[in-house]
């Protein structure tokens, strides 16, 4: 409670971010999803961070959760830094806390908040595709072409978010009037391809922007130094030339394909 009045957002936050993961089979733990409470602990870490660059944190919901997307879905380098809500700083250095997993580096350590030697990440083991939806829907979201053309009474949110029979049945309102379709009007009706000229490799869009993983470097570590940031950095910098590298390579093969099929046909 004493979270939920000192950030105002996390409740509402908390709860759309239920559905959505709930609605991808990525909400349970023993699956390796985030559970509730791992998804507290990373809301918290993030407004907290966002308040560490502002004055006061921002309270408009949908910018808020386009910047969780962004937050853990694209920047987060989770091959070294994890996320604590404990204490003014956000990241830590895994190594100082002995949260490394030198086999899935890829998984996200979150420091418990009741318990600071815990991390309540590390059964995640299917990160990678919680990440991989968190990506897709910051790209959903800031896709400029998809949201400008969506129909003016259709719902933005209703983009990332499904009806399904639960959220169907229920009613709010004093006389019950409010309804999903009244919330998210046009919510999982198909959206128009958008995609021209972007490249997708497993669920991952790829652009040639380079970003900064985080945290940045006038971002607050608790533990350690920042020398693993530059080299991850590094690292993801290099990933991302590698998956360019192959997304064309198959892309020039499966031209070639085509190519030696209409020949042999014209034979």
């Amino acid at each position: 409670m004493d979270a939920i009045s000192k950030w105002p957002p996390l409740r509402p936050l908390c709860l759309i971010l239920k559905v959505f993961l709930q609605q991808r089979e990525l909400n349970e733990v023993y699956s390796g999803g985030i559970g509730s409470y791992a998804l507290l602990a990373m809301l918290i870490a993030m407004l907290q961070n966002l308040q560490g660059w502002n004055a006061s944190v921002e309270h408009n919901l949908g910018v808020l959760l386009v910047n969780f997307f962004d937050f853990y879905g694209c920047k987060l380098n989770t091959a070294d830094i994890g996320v604590t809500c404990n204490g003014p700083g956000t990241f830590f250095l895994k190594s100082a806390k002995g949260f490394l997993n030198t086999g899935q580096k890829f998984l996200i350590s979150i420091e418990d908040p009741q318990l600071p030697g815990n991390d309540i990440g590390k059964s995640s083991f299917n990160y990678f595709q919680v990440r991989s939806a968190f990506s897709m829907a910051f790209s959903t979201l800031t896709n400029a072409k998809t949201i400008l053309g969506l129909d003016p009474n259709r719902s933005i949110l209703g983009t990332i978010i499904r009806p399904d029979r639960v959220l169907l049945e229920r009613k709010g309102g004093s006389n019950g009037n409010v309804t999903f379709d009244h919330l998210l009007p046009g919510a999982g009706e198909p959206l128009s391809p958008q995609t021209r000229g972007q490249e997708f490799l497993c669920n991952w869009k790829l652009d040639d922007a380079e970003e900064e993983p985080l945290p940045l470097l006038r971002s607050n570590l608790i533990a350690g130094d920042d020398s693993s940031v530059h080299s991850s950095g590094k690292k993801r910098k290099s990933f991302k030339e590698k998956l360019h590298k192959k997304v064309k390579e198959r892309a020039n093969t499966e031209k070639d394909r085509n190519k030696n099929k209409r020949r042999w046909r014209s034979q």
